[in-house]
Formats: structure tokens, C-alpha cells, sequence
């Protein structure tokens, strides 16, 4: 070092190498000022900021060599060919000027460095051709000095332009830009020996002219520094203001934003955008690629490769999409981000908004839509939903409806909380029934459905299974509750679409509650026309009081021990004015059903008691009363109102009943038959010997009379056991001190045979046929007292 310096103080005028140094930082810092306006200006105006760029740096590389050579050896007096000095400019310019302007907008580093690299080429390229100009002496140039020259400058406009963090800082620009010129001009100098020779040719005002031109271009160099600083500030404050309001307004927006240039670098980022990122502030800055962007976010985010390469791909489509265009991106932390392009000018705005909340709503009413609250089962609509997708193409599936027994009671008993709880444990073992092919619903209430998708025995199975799980005790707040099942099904065979479908399930299930409930039914054909003719009896029905299609007809009942006529049973019979005559069997399990049997029982207890009012002879009238008028709280009013009305003595009115209708609610039925007893109205029991007979019935019920069932009298001739069964009846009843009637009488012998067991009386075709009251049967009534 000690000998390095000396030698250079000898052959360097000191004060033009520190000029020299002075123009080249002055040219670096310039240069890094035009790069980065060159790089942020619209792309309209940026060949011109490239175009000063490029006349900047030749001409700053060109004037710091020929100032450095005004002060190479000063003992020499050296002159310099205008041709070839002007030729170097040219090349500096090109060579040095060009590729560094050209590498403003490239965003890719590789590029950038590869520009750099033919820049650094290109300061070689420059000395040695203004090497050329030099006249008066031989040179003699090392090959290593000039490869590390080569080297100095390739490496170091290299760097300025291929990393990022240099090539965005305006100081690492200028401090690489000085050294790879100065760098590589001095270290091909160290390496270059002047040879002086005969000195006739040289003019010595060339070195004026040299000077002039060396000048010429520092003072460029400066006026363009000064005026590149008045620019920038003045820019610089715009910007800032420009800066400062954008900010504010970008900072409060609720969506995030980013801004990509043409060139595909980031123009523009607010702090939302940051947030959703989970990045700082110094992650990102403008002028970042694409690529830069995704890094910091991949490395915030912690992703995968995997995830990256699908993040960057989404990321090429946004920026590509039409303006307007929206899509929608789940991140890795489950969130949902709905993006939107906007086009502009000079690149594209990407807009960031966290739907989230948005979309879990959505999912929640959709839920809500499809979905059963209480049972979590599908909905009435998810159920339409299902069978319309697979009915078309027509794929077999069996639809079972379901219905619960008894509910109703149990949100009676224990509350609505406890039928609520019992609906869910009933969803859980259905849903474990239907298992993961299956599809259970929940319709409303405590109606439920299963598609089964297979044939009518997996079906059945499934429909018994569900049938024996549900009819199994439930354990709801400590109390064991019972419910039982009913269910109809129907295949896709059997109907026309899914309308269809559902009705004639219905239907099916109907047959099943109609035939005892806690069994499954498939429709069958019929089953709709019956329903339908049920329905038709039924409307019917509600308006055949009000036209008088009704009408009663009276069987006598035939005393044998007196051998003459005590009464007569009422019974109901109803002519309607198109179907013709319909009878009981048909329309009293119907109006049982519906309801309708209060009023229908009304009109009949007046129109009896009416009737039986004008018999003077003192016989009874005998009226059915079903097991739905005993539970309802009006019959004992309607009882008293017709004896009222008639005028007609409790006594002569007898109240049939069936021993089935006393097992349903026999508590009920015993208060009010008490209160009937009460009247003066007599009891009977209908149909004795079949359906729940118990002799408990006979010891704890007021009955007056009991009425043995047909089946046993109209085979007592010819079985034995028949004859015995009504041998013990009569017995008993004698004993009780009740009256025995024997219903079905129609031969001789039957009643011979009823004669001889001692029975009260007698009832059937053999002694009369249900008639109307005609003036002449009004006379034999007479007649018969």
C-alpha cells in the first residue's frame, strides 16, 4: 500500500481525480434518482425519464473517465482523436446508458441483474475505446488488469440492479454505480504502460478541446442535478400530499386493496390488506413483484409449497379477470375473502373483502331452510328437495311416512319440553335405523318420512325395525315415556311424481291407523278411491242432518216370559240423494272418526225420544251410543235435553253401549253412566260375549241389560259350546238380577232353545226387521199393550 500510493500520486493529478469522483457520485445519484422515476412514472411518459437515464449514465461514465485522463500523466503531454473520443461517448451511451435504463421496469431480478451486467460490460467497453483516442504514445495493457476491470464493473452494476434491496435504495445505487466506474477505470489504468514517442504530430490544443468537452458534459451533469433535485422535491411534495389523502382513505377502508402496475409490480397497498395478511408494515414496499409479494405472505402464513403454487395461480387469475369480475378465495385460516378486479390505465386494482361472516350467515339461513331445528333431520323441503332429484330419472325408491301414537298425550301429561325431547331421541334411533343410505325427515309435528332406496323386502324390514324401535320406552328427565308408530309407504311404481307419491303414502299410512296403528302399510291399489269415498261420506255427512237425509228404523224386542212386544231399538239410517241408501257400517265408523257421531247422536236421541213419547203403551226406545259420544263432555246434556224436549220418562229410554268402547275409558265410562243411572235412564251392554267381555264389567257397572252377540244364538243349535255360553250368561245374569236379551233370533229353534235356557228376551228377523213407523205399526204397538 505504501508503494502503491506514491506511484499513483506520480502519474495522477490528484485534484482532476477527485473532480473525476465528484462527477461520478454526482452521475450515480442522478442516475439512481432517474431509475426510480422511471420506474413509477406512467408508462406514457417513462421512455422519456429512459431516455435521460440513458444520456445520464453515458454521459456521466464518459465525462469521469476523460476528467480522470486530463490528469493521467501530467509529464506527458497527450493528445486525443476527436473521431474516436466522440465514438466513445456514443458507446457510453449505448453501451452503459441503455441497458441501465431499460432495467427500470423490468420486474424480474434475474433481468435486471443480466442489464446490469452488459452496463458494467459497457463501462469497459468505454475506457478502452477512449483508450483508443489517445495519440502520441504506445500503450501497453495487462490482460488481468483488464479482466478485473471487467470484472469490477460487471459485478458491481450487477448488484446495483439485481438485488432488490440495492436497486431500491438510492444511496446502494450510487455507491455501486461509483465504484464499478471508477473502480474499473483506475484498475485498467494500474494495468496500462504509456510509451512516449516523437511528440511533432500533437497539437496541444487538443487537450483544450477535450477539456471544453469534459467540461461541457460535468456541467450537464450538474444543471441536470439540479434540476432533477427541484424536480424530485417538487414531485416528492405532491407525491406526499397526493400521498397523505390516499393513505387516509385507504387506510380507513373496511375491504383491502393492492395496486399492480403494468409491469405487474406493486403500485399500492393499504393497512386492511396488511391485516388480512398478517404483515408488517416494512414487509412490503412499492415496487415489489408479484413474486416478493406472495413470499412475504407465504412466509407470514407459514404455507406450504403446495398452498403458494395455488395462492400464486389464483393470484394470475385475478389480475387477469375482466374488469368488474369477482371471485371468491378460502384462506388457510378458514376465512372467506371475496375479490374483485378493477382495470385502470395503467394496471389493475385487486379489492379484498372478508365475507366471512356474510357467508356463515347465508349458510345459516340455507341450514334453516333445509334443516329441522329441534331433530337437526332434514326439513319438509329438503325432503321435496331429495325426491325430486331422484325421481327423475326414475329411481326406485320407497317414501314411508311416519307418524307418532299417542303424542299428543304426552305433550298433554308432561308438557311440551318433554314431547320435544322425546321427537329428538326418536330422530337419533331412526336416523340409526336409516343408517348413511337412507334419508330421514322431519315433516312437522310429530310427522316424519325415510326414503329407503332398495326393494319392498328391505323396506318392510326397515319399516318393522322402526315400528319395534320406536314402540320401546323413552327416558326423558328421569320418567320412562311411551309412544308407539304408525307408517305408509309407497314405491316410485306406483305414482306418477312425487305429489303422487306423497299422497298415496298418506293414504297407505291412514290404513295403517284405521286398521290399529303401530304397523306399516304399502299402498295398494283402491286405497285412494276408498279414502276418496271416505271423504265424500264425509262432507256428505256434515249437511245430511240439516236436508233430512237421515231417518231412524225401530226393531222390536220381544219379551218371551209376557210373549209380546217391550220396545224397540232405534237405529239410524241415512238415504242419500245420489249414492241411494248408505249404510251404518259404511258412514258410523266415519262419523266416529271425524267427530261428527256428537251431533249425528244428538239428532238421534231427539228423534227416538220424540218418537217413542207418542207410544201410549209405556214400551221402551233403545239408542246406540258410540264410544266417542260417551267421551265427549256434551252427551249427558244432549240426553237430557231430548227427554226434556219429548216430554218421554227417563225409564223408557235405554242407552246401549259395546263392552270395546267401556275398555277404552272404562273410568270415564262408569262416571258417566252414574250419572245417566242418576236419570232414571237405563243401561245396556251391547254385543256381550265378544270384543274384551269381562264378568268385572257385569259386577262394577250399573248395566240393566246385557245383549248377547248374534254369533252365539245363531249357532247354539248345532255347537254345544255356543249353547253352553249362553246357558252360563243367562245364569249369571239371573243371578245379578239383569235382564237378558238374545240378539239374531230368526228361527224356531233358536227360539225354543232361548225359551228353555230362561232368557228375558229376544231380538231379530224371526220377531221383526228394522222398519219406519207406519200408522198401522203404530197400532199393532197399541194393540201389543
Amino acid at each position: 500500500m505504501t508503494s502503491i500510493l506514491p506511484q499513483f500520486a506520480a502519474s495522477h493529478s490528484l485534484g482532476f481525480v477527485l473532480t473525476a469522483l465528484t462527477i461520478c457520485v454526482v452521475a450515480g445519484w442522478l442516475l439512481a434518482a432517474l431509475l426510480k422515476a422511471s420506474r413509477n412514472v406512467k408508462p406514457a411518459y417513462r421512455r422519456y425519464w429512459m431516455a435521460g437515464t440513458a444520456l445520464v449514465a453515458g454521459l456521466g461514465v464518459w465525462t469521469t473517465h476523460f476528467i480522470a485522463m486530463l490528469g493521467y500523466r501530467p509529464d506527458l503531454l497527450l493528445g486525443y482523436d476527436g473521431e474516436e473520443t466522440a465514438a466513445s461517448a456514443l458507446i457510453a451511451i449505448l453501451i452503459v446508458g441503455v441497458p441501465l435504463a431499460l432495467s427500470a421496469p423490468v420486474v424480474s431480478w434475474r433481468r435486471r441483474a443480466a442489464l446490469g451486467a452488459l452496463s458494467g460490460f459497457g463501462i469497459g467497453a468505454m475506457h478502452y475505446s477512449g483508450m483508443r483516442a489517445v495519440e502520441g504514445c504506445l500503450q501497453t495493457n495487462s490482460p488481468t488488469a483488464a479482466l478485473l476491470a471487467f470484472a469490477i464493473g460487471i459485478c458491481a452494476l450487477s448488484a446495483a440492479r439485481g438485488v432488490s434491496v440495492f436497486a431500491r435504495s438510492r444511496l446502494a445505487t450510487c455507491a455501486l454505480f461509483t465504484i464499478g466506474v471508477c473502480g474499473m477505470h483506475f484498475t485498467a489504468i494500474a494495468g496500462t504502460v504509456l510509451t512516449l514517442q516523437e511528440q511533432a504530430g500533437i497539437r496541444t490544443g487538443q487537450n483544450v478541446v477535450l477539456s471544453v468537452f469534459t467540461g461541457v458534459g460535468a456541467a450537464v451533469l450538474f444543471l441536470g442535478a439540479f434540476a432533477t433535485i427541484l424536480t424530485a422535491k417538487r414531485f416528492e411534495a405532491q407525491e406526499r400530499a397526493h400521498s397523505a389523502i390516499l393513505r387516509t382513505s385507504l387506510d380507513n377502508m373496511s375491504n383491502g386493496l393492492i395496486f399492480f402496475d403494468a409491469e405487474g409490480r406493486l403500485g399500492l397497498f393499504n393497512r386492511r390488506f396488511l391485516e388480512m395478511c398478517n404483515l408488517s408494515e416494512e414487509a412490503l414496499s412499492v415496487g415489489q413483484s408479484r413474486e416478493d409479494l406472495l413470499g412475504a405472505i407465504a412466509q407470514s402464513m407459514a404455507w406450504s409449497q403446495d398452498r403458494r403454487a395455488l395462492v400464486g395461480a389464483r393470484f394470475d387469475h385475478w389480475v387477469t379477470m375482466d374488469d368488474g369480475e369477482t371471485d371468491e378465495y378460502s384462506t388457510s385460516d378458514g376465512r372467506i375473502l371475496e375479490v374483485n378486479s378493477c382495470l385502470v390505465d395503467d394496471g389493475v386494482v385487486l379489492t379484498f373483502d372478508d365475507v366471512t361472516k356474510d357467508r356463515q350467515a347465508q349458510r345459516r339461513i340455507e341450514e334453516l331452510a333445509f334443516i329441522d331445528p329441534l331433530t337437526k333431520l332434514p326439513n319438509r323441503r329438503a325432503l321435496q328437495q331429495r325426491m325430486e332429484e331422484d325421481f327423475h330419472p326414475k329411481q326406485r325408491f320407497k317414501l314411508l311416512l311416519l307418524d307418532l301414537d299417542r303424542f299428543k298425550a304426552v305433550n298433554d301429561s308432561h308438557g311440551h319440553g318433554v314431547g320435544d325431547k322425546l321427537l329428538v331421541q326418536v330422530a337419533d334411533r331412526i336416523r340409526t335405523i336409516v343408517g348413511p343410505d337412507g334419508f330421514a325427515a322431519r315433516l312437522g309435528g310429530d310427522e316424519l318420512a325415510v326414503l329407503v332406496y332398495g326393494d319392498m323386502d328391505l323396506s318392510m324390514a326397515i319399516a318393522d325395525r322402526i315400528v319395534e324401535a320406536v314402540s320401546r320406552a323413552f327416558r326423558i328427565d328421569g320418567i320412562n315415556v311411551g309412544v308407539g308408530c304408525s307408517i305408509g309407504m309407497c314405491c316410485t311404481d306406483d305414482a306418477r311424481d312425487t305429489t303422487e307419491l306423497m299422497q298415496r303414502s298418506d293414504v297407505a299410512l291412514y290404513e295403517s291407523k284405521r286398521n290399529g296403528r303401530g304397523r306399516a302399510s304399502c299402498y295398494k291399489p283402491g286405497m285412494l278411491e276408498a279414502v276418496m269415498q271416505r271423504q265424500t261420506i264425509e262432507v256428505d255427512m256434515r249437511t245430511a242432518v240439516s236436508r233430512g237425509e237421515f231417518y231412524l228404523v225401530y226393531q222390536p224386542v220381544l219379551a218371551l216370559g209376557e210373549d209380546r212386544v217391550i220396545g224397540y231399538e232405534a237405529l239410524i239410517r241415512w238415504e242419500h240423494p245420489v249414492r241411494g241408501l248408505v249404510s251404518p257400517a259404511e258412514f258410523i265408523p266415519i262419523a266416529e272418526e271425524t267427530g261428527q257421531i256428537v251431533e249425528i247422536g244428538r239428532w238421534v236421541l231427539e228423534e227416538a225420544c220424540r218418537e217413542a213419547a207418542t207410544w201410549d203403551n209405556g214400551l221402551y226406545v233403545a239408542v246406540n251410543v258410540s264410544a266417542v259420544q260417551f267421551r265427549s263432555p256434551l252427551l249427558l246434556s244432549h240426553l237430557t235435553g231430548a227427554l226434556v224436549q219429548s216430554g218421554l220418562p227417563a225409564k223408557r229410554l235405554e242407552i246401549e253401549l259395546t263392552e270395546t268402547a267401556i275398555v277404552e275409558d272404562g273410568q270415564q265410562i262408569a262416571h258417566a253412566l252414574a250419572n245417566m243411572r242418576a236419570l232414571g235412564v237405563k243401561i245396556a251392554m251391547d254385543d256381550f260375549g265378544t270384543g274384551y267381555s269381562s264378568l268385572a264389567h257385569l259386577r262394577d257397572l250399573p248395566f240393566d241389560r246385557i245383549k248377547v252377540d248374534r254369533s252365539f244364538v245363531m249357532t247354539a243349535e248345532t255347537d254345544r259350546h255356543s249353547a253352553a255360553v249362553l246357558r252360563g250368561i243367562t245364569h249369571i245374569a239371573r243371578e245379578l238380577e239383569i235382564a237378558i236379551l238374545a240378539e239374531g233370533v230368526e228361527t224356531e229353534g233358536q227360539l225354543a232353545f232361548l225359551r228353555s235356557i230362561g232368557c228375558d228376551a229376544v231380538q231379530g228377523y224371526l220377531v221383526g226387521r228394522p222398519e219406519r213407523l207406519r200408522k198401522d205399526t203404530e197400532i199393532a204397538i197399541a194393540a201389543s199393550a
